[in-house]
């Protein structure tokens, strides 16, 4: 599993399962900045778990969150290794 859509999709599927995601008129939106710090640790864990792979401690900021297309280019970039 590669294809940044798919990678898309399940991210949005487990953000929604975490509560994390609201719809809004424009779509499906994540307010990254309201998350608290126990979120984004069991956001980091499910995406880590989800993925097969392990979030190194320099993404463990909130720039991590920065939208939903920042987190599929790291889960990319993190697969390719």
């Amino acid at each position: 599993m590669n294809d940044r859509e798919e990678i898309k999709n399940k991210l949005n599927i487990l953000l929604d399962e975490l509560g994390l995601s609201e719809e809004t008129d424009e779509g499906k939106k994540v307010n990254f900045e309201e998350l608290d710090s126990i979120q984004i640790i069991s956001a980091i864990v499910e995406i880590e778990e989800c993925f097969d792979i392990e979030i190194p401690d320099e993404y463990l900021v909130a720039e991590f969150f920065e939208n939903i297309n920042h987190i599929v280019d790291v889960i990319l970039e993190l697969m390719r290794k």
